[in-house]
């Protein structure tokens, strides 16, 4: 994937590292894509911090569960962002509650062919 190898020699820190050249709708992307992981590792890291202490993941389970589903739907979204055919790394999607969202717009825009559409 081109927008792989871009990403490759781009990293997490924007100071010290030169943006990749491309298209600027594929930066943009990249961009927002980076933004999604960024945001994911801050909340992975609040998980981390919470589950330390057995009362709170006691006391407050649902609610990491839910810090969790929203770790994997950051990572699946960049995922779909940084794709060459978003499409089909949409329908490919592993959390299904996401999967499930995006699959009737996504039957929809394939004219009800479910071309690209994972499980049709």
């Amino acid at each position: 994937m081109k927008t792989e190898n871009m990403m490759q020699a781009h990293t997490l820190d924007p100071v010290s590292a030169p943006l990749p050249t491309a298209p600027a709708d594929e930066l943009v992307r990249i961009l927002i894509a980076e933004e999604l992981d960024r945001v994911r590792l801050v909340l992975e890291e609040m998980g981390v911090q919470l589950c330390a202490d057995p009362a709170v993941v006691r006391s407050h389970l649902a609610a990491l569960q839910r810090i969790d589903e929203l770790c994997q739907r950051h990572e699946n979204l960049a995922r779909i962002l940084r794709a060459d055919d978003m499409a089909a790394e949409a329908a490919g999607v592993t959390l299904e509650s996401l999967r499930l969202r995006l699959k009737p717009a996504l039957a929809r825009s394939f004219g009800g062919r479910g071309e690209g559409v994972a499980g049709n």
